[in-house]
């Protein structure tokens, strides 16, 4: 099934939620519309806010379950036209809660995401973090198509388990999967797939014994061809995260013109905070607009 078919396509043999959210914007004197929404099931978006002088529209995307159960299934995306500025975010945590039968077929959590953005439309994704469960069957993806001059900032954060309130991420699977393409050509590709008590979890080479991770990339069309730009990103976010780096909790690189950054620690407040002050300092060069933090993130 593709990111834009309709989800009565699905044949459903239990109970479950599948829902699915597309969103398509248009540009009008100078500020971005949300031209068209399509919507089944219980996920929706509120109306766009305004807090940028630029026309910039922030959405907040809302899934009144606030969380993913064994069988369901979200799709969500958003066609960017020309000139359009978005900013998406959401007001909470999502989550993925156990499972029925931790490896069965039927018990699958999955939710896909897939953006485009045409040319000079700048699009940035800045969710909350994923909470999955011990014994969850999840599987998150998401898909960023960048046509020309569009340039993109987006993160995504997981944590595994509850290790706070004596939870661990003792049983079950999480599988996260991140492809942003540039004029219909990959330019990076990132696939992390944990099986819980797995050495991977334990591993240096893996999570460490570690819960929280964090990934953070940024494109810019106009510069993904130029070495020298991407390397400056490098450097600029060397620069701002200089004490997580000392505590062994960040690291950037980056890949045919994406710019990554990993976040690896145990306190997903910490990995936000950081993201979002790397966000705030380099959105000007990204995106070339100030930085103006969403509303819904102080309240």
């Amino acid at each position: 099934m593709t990111a834009f078919e309709p989800l009565a396509a699905i044949d459903c043999n239990h109970q479950q939620w599948l829902a699915r959210l597309h969103m398509s914007f248009a540009t009008r004197q100078g500020r971005t519309l949300l031209h068209r929404t399509e919507r089944q099931g219980p996920l929706s978006v509120q109306r766009a806010f305004y807090p940028e002088t630029n026309g910039t529209a922030h959405l907040y995307l809302l899934h009144p379950p606030a969380g993913i159960v064994s069988g369901d299934e979200l799709r969500i995306s958003a066609s960017l036209s020309a000139d359009n500025q978005v900013l998406l975010t959401t007001p909470g945590a999502n989550r993925f809660y156990r499972a029925r039968g931790a490896s069965s077929p039927a018990s699958r959590q999955s939710q896909y995401t897939h953006f485009s953005a045409a040319q000079n439309a700048c699009l940035e994704y800045l969710p909350h973090e994923t909470l999955v469960y011990a014994q969850a069957n999840a599987f998150s993806h998401t898909d960023i198509y960048l046509h020309d001059d569009a340039s993109y900032i987006g993160w995504e954060i997981a944590c595994l388990g509850l290790p706070h309130i004596h939870q661990p991420f003792n049983g079950g699977q999480f599988t996260q999967t991140l492809s942003v393409y540039y004029n219909q050509r990959i330019r990076f590709h990132d696939r992390l797939a944990i099986t819980a008590n797995d050495d991977l979890c334990t591993a240096r080479i893996g999570l460490a014994g570690h819960h929280v991770t964090g990934t953070m990339v940024m494109v810019n069309g106009q510069s993904v061809s130029s070495q020298q730009y991407a390397d400056t990103l490098c450097t600029r976010v060397l620069d701002i995260t200089v004490k997580e780096q000392q505590h062994g909790l960040l690291a950037v690189t980056q890949v045919q013109g994406v710019v990554i950054v990993r976040y690896l620690g145990d306190n997903s407040e910490q990995c936000r905070e950081c993201f979002h002050r790397i966000w705030a300092a380099l959105r000007p060069e990204v995106s070339q607009r100030e930085a103006v933090s969403p509303r819904i993130w102080f309240t």
